[in-house]
């Protein structure tokens, strides 16, 4: 039986009007019955700042599902969908800094998952969308949301999925517990 999504305000971020009619699909399967759909980076973040002053009425976006390549005049390979995860964990206007947020592409190496989740991802989802996919994601940023960390580089969840007991390598965090 599918997880329950059925109250899960969604924004969407995808340029490709194909693949918009995919997610829609998709998204109508898993429940989710209003997702908030645009196609640019600029667009979602005027719908996030939008929504977090309606709070409300109960409008407020709960997560974000942005898609890596997005078109756009400043867009190089490495940016798109990371320009605005990286505003939104970044910028002091920021509407919600802890918003999470699933990146979704369609080519997925090491060194871009690394790249994905040192910018503040909190999720990666590859391309095409599978419905077992995108719930099992939806799933863990509601389940098992992770701890926010503030570094002199970095802001965004934990990138550790969990901390291992037989864990032997150096703790570099103050509430790691020790230092070595």
């Amino acid at each position: 039986m599918p997880y329950d999504l059925s109250r899960l305000d969604l924004l969407l971020v995808e340029a490709e009007p194909s693949m918009l009619a995919t997610w829609r699909s998709l998204f109508a399967g898993l429940g989710i019955r209003r997702p908030l759909c645009v196609s640019g980076v600029s667009q979602a973040w005027t719908s996030l700042a939008d929504r977090a002053a309606e709070t409300a009425d109960g409008s407020k976006i709960d997560a974000v599902i942005c898609r890596w390549e997005l078109p756009g005049p400043a867009a190089g390979p490495d940016e798109g969908g990371l320009s605005l995860v990286r505003r939104l964990r970044r910028d002091t206007a920021s509407p919600n800094p802890f918003m999470p947020f699933i990146i979704a592409t369609t080519s997925v190496t090491r060194e871009r998952a690394r790249l994905a989740l040192d910018t503040g991802v909190n999720e990666i989802l590859v391309l095409p969308p599978s419905a077992k996919a995108v719930e099992a994601r939806l799933r863990e940023i509601i389940e098992r949301p992770r701890k926010f960390v503030r570094e002199q580089s970095y802001f965004g969840p934990d990138r550790r999925r969990q901390v291992r007991a037989d864990y032997a390598g150096p703790f570099r965090r103050g509430t790691d517990g020790r230092k070595t």
